[in-house]
């Protein structure tokens, strides 16, 4: 149990239970995080199939990358983090294209889109 004063207010607060809700795979925090990685999952989707903000997208021929896409809430030393994305590997090479390929960038117009939603 802790307790902090401001001025004439006193709070005491349990430290096990607060760090549970903020920093625990199952506290607010975490249903917070796992909302955002709902909408980040969403948006991903839609703007590797070409209905992002630009419209436009590279042509779907097996719809393998955007079945790969998932998302998890994960708890480190810095607190609870959602990480979304895909392990297929030429995800990477349609967001930032190559020298034989113009970029199709899905990812971060998709957390960009997501953030100014309002987290």
């Amino acid at each position: 149990m802790s307790v902090t004063r401001f001025g004439d207010v006193t709070i005491a607060y349990d430290d096990h239970a607060l760090a549970a809700i903020l920093t625990g795979p199952q506290g607010d925090t975490a249903h917070a995080m796992a909302r955002i990685g709902v909408r980040l999952e969403s948006q991903l989707k839609l703007n590797v199939t070409g209905g992002g903000p630009s419209g436009q997208g590279p042509h779907v021929r097996t719809g393998r990358l955007r079945a790969s896409i998932t998302w998890a809430v994960g708890v480190d030393s810095w607190g609870v983090y959602v990480d979304a994305g895909t392990n297929v590997p030429y995800g990477r090479y349609l967001e930032g294209g190559t020298d034989r390929m113009r970029p199709y960038p899905w990812a971060r117009p998709a957390l960009d889109s997501v953030i100014a939603a309002g987290l």
